[in-house]
């Protein structure tokens, strides 16, 4: 099993689209996934078309069982959803020393008991206990980022985050950024994507294509793998020599691979 927390103090960038999208796809490829909503927006159940329902006080504050507050929402897709209530969470967070090691604790146990192959946590756009529980029970960490020069500097202090946390801890500190809502066109866009390249690596992971299809999706009820599979935001876009860049499949393809890893 694997723990991907999807992190970002920016909001806007992409982030439950992503958490849906590559956990809908993980299920698609026949692997047990759970999404784990950690935002009292409850946005996770807005795109999969649920309620928002305390699933995750229910869980943590008033301590039920994972199986019996997670949702199946399709064929090895489950989630525990968010709300308002999700605030009690954190209350409770702050009051106890080791609240967020418990919740990470917790969270791995149980989710390794029911035998899921990947755990996907949706953090809100803040610095906050729930984040660092979130870092503390994962196994890699994504960054999703639009290439703003607003957004970057979110970026550089959530890495610092993740490796303050990895020093004073377990957690392994890995962690890859992905650039969304990427406009082609537009050059700044591309020099955005170079200075993160140059900063950052092969920690960089294709970009994902703006693709208007992708914001359409949930208003039909559907994942962009239901939607629209051959759109460009799952299928990258043209280089001009005959190839591909980016797109949700690619990023899917690493998950994977991350998660056969040993």
């Amino acid at each position: 099993m694997k723990v991907f927390a999807f992190i970002n103090q920016k909001g806007g960038v992409g982030k439950t689209t992503s958490v849906v999208t590559l956990g809908s796809g993980l299920a698609l490829r026949g692997y047990k996934t759970l999404i784990v909503d950690c935002d009292p927006q409850g946005h996770v159940a807005t795109q999969l078309g649920i309620p928002k329902s305390p699933g995750l006080r229910r869980w943590y504050y008033d301590e039920e069982p994972l199986d019996q507050v997670i949702v199946q929402v399709r064929n090895n897709l489950m989630v525990i959803t968010s709300d308002k209530t999700t605030d009690r969470v954190l209350g409770r967070m702050r009051e106890e020393q080791w609240g967020a090691a418990e919740f990470a604790d917790r969270l791995r146990e149980e989710s390794a008991a029911m035998e899921f192959d990947a755990v996907l946590l949706d953090l809100a756009p803040s610095l906050n206990h729930l984040q660092i529980a979130a870092m503390l029970a994962s196994d890699y960490v994504i960054i999703p980022t639009r290439l703003r020069y607003t957004d970057l500097d979110g970026v550089n202090e959530i890495t610092r985050s993740i490796s303050e946390t990895a020093r004073r801890s377990r957690m392994p500190g890995r962690y890859f950024l992905l650039p969304t809502l990427f406009d082609r066109v537009t050059r700044e866009t591309h020099q955005r994507l170079l200075e993160l390249v140059n900063a950052f690596g092969k920690q960089v992971l294709p970009p994902i294509p703006q693709d208007v299809k992708i914001a359409e999706a949930p208003g039909r009820g559907m994942t962009i793998w239901e939607y629209a599979p051959q759109c460009s935001g799952v299928k990258g876009y043209p280089n001009g020599s005959g190839k591909t860049i980016g797109g949700y499949e690619v990023i899917l393809d690493e998950l994977i691979r991350l998660i056969e890893s040993t």
